[in-house]
């Protein structure tokens, strides 16, 4: 994961991450790092890791597909934690 979290605990994108994510647009024309870096920073690294999962299984980069991946990956977590 390329992803760093500071003293107050809040997660941030490291160099890597951001080079990639600015690299990959949403259907919208939006730059996929400033659509993640325009989310609550505690929703950051997941936003992150579902555009990167819908980019691998082949779905759209859109707002509904991106928050879809997030609360499933969320959910499957919860699970493996419980």
């Amino acid at each position: 994961m390329y992803l760093c979290g500071d003293i107050n605990n809040v997660f941030c994108l490291c160099g890597i991450m951001e080079e990639r994510l600015s690299n990959i647009y949403l259907r919208n024309g939006e730059n996929a790092l400033t659509y993640v870096q325009s989310l609550n920073a505690g929703v950051r690294h997941i936003a992150t890791e579902a555009i990167l999962e819908c980019l691998k299984l082949g779905y759209p980069l859109n707002n509904m597909e991106i928050t879809s991946k997030a609360r499933e990956m969320q959910r499957m977590r919860m699970r493996a934690r419980a």
